[in-house]
């Protein structure tokens, strides 16, 4: 069939439009199936959003899986980061921030430094104190730290010279080549003496300790309580017959009991001494007695050691 561009028909074409129009009318048009076409398009919107959603859930499992982080660009042009959370694990947020996010750094605590060590400056620690002959005395122990160099330990031999020469007037000066000898970089220098009703006694004693952290051999089998010691009070004798026995104990004695020929007993807890592992305990004779013993006791009340070496009569 032809068209005429100028709008017109053909003789054949007048006849088929008249036919097509009376098999129109014979046709009988019922009401619109609306409730069919809605439910249709019910069933089609669902495949739609189980697809996408299979789709959205697909994706995740494969990014779990291989614990990939994706990265893009908000809107305003800030990284936007999407991880994939592991089990127990939470996601982090995915808002969208102005630029990368950053990495926190972890604060270093500062650590407590030890409080410095002068060789030129004593560490003074009360030992003990009592009563003797109405009188009150005080045993003393003055560290000085070790010199590391032997022009410290020069120095150092002065000022413990001056420290002590003030209450023994007749004590000499050490020589340049007593002081060579005697020093060590890894000793400190132990000054003992005692004090009577607050006056520093004539009578004194000096004693060389490892310096704080050197390892010991105290817990070895058979290793002794007892490290150094003296007895004051008896050069001065203002102390009568009651002089001091001061004494170095190592760092597993935790009291010193001494039992009295004539009755009775007298403890005392070793001191520390800027922080030397030798510690130092200070007890007084009894007035008339000798000493039966001394027992070394332990922290849980084991004994030590016993030693009858003080106090006795000469």
């Amino acid at each position: 069939m032809s068209r005429d561009f100028e709008g017109g028909t053909t003789g054949d074409e007048a006849a088929a439009a008249s036919g097509l129009s009376d098999l129109a009318g014979s046709v009988e048009i019922g009401a619109v199936p609306y409730d069919s076409l809605v439910a249709g398009g019910r069933r089609r919107l669902r495949r739609r959003r189980l697809l996408t959603a299979g789709a959205a859930v697909a994706l995740v499992a494969a990014v779990a899986g291989g614990g990939t982080a994706l990265a893009g660009y908000g809107r305003d042009g800030g990284t936007t980061t999407v991880a994939a959370a592991s089990a127990g694990t939470a996601a982090p947020s995915t808002t969208p921030t102005a630029g990368p996010t950053p990495v926190a750094t972890p604060t270093a605590t500062p650590t407590p430094t030890a409080p410095v060590r002068d060789p030129f400056t004593p560490i003074r620690v009360k030992l003990g104190e009592g009563t003797a002959n109405g009188h009150t005395w005080q045993a003393w122990a003055a560290l000085w730290p070790a010199a590391p160099t032997k022009e410290d330990a020069h120095r150092q031999a002065q000022l413990m010279w001056e420290d002590r020469h003030a209450a023994i007037p007749q004590l000499p000066r050490s020589t340049d080549a007593e002081v060579d000898r005697g020093w060590r970089p890894d000793k400190d220098e132990v000054n003992l003496y005692l004090t009577l009703d607050g006056k520093r006694q004539v009578d004194d004693s000096t004693h060389q300790t490892d310096v704080p952290g050197t390892p010991g051999d105290e817990d070895a089998p058979g290793a002794v309580t007892s490290v150094a010691g003296t007895m004051l009070g008896l050069k001065g004798a203002e102390m009568g017959d009651s002089p001091v026995v001061i004494q170095g104990v190592t760092p597993k004695v935790a009291k010193v009991v001494v039992t009295w020929r004539s009755g009775g007993t007298t403890e005392a807890v070793p001191a520390t001494v800027g922080g030397s592992r030798t510690r130092w305990v200070a007890i007084a004779k009894k007035p008339g007695s000798e000493a039966k013993s001394f027992v070394y006791y332990g922290a849980d009340g084991e004994v030590l050691g016993t030693d009858s070496g003080w106090f006795r009569s000469s």
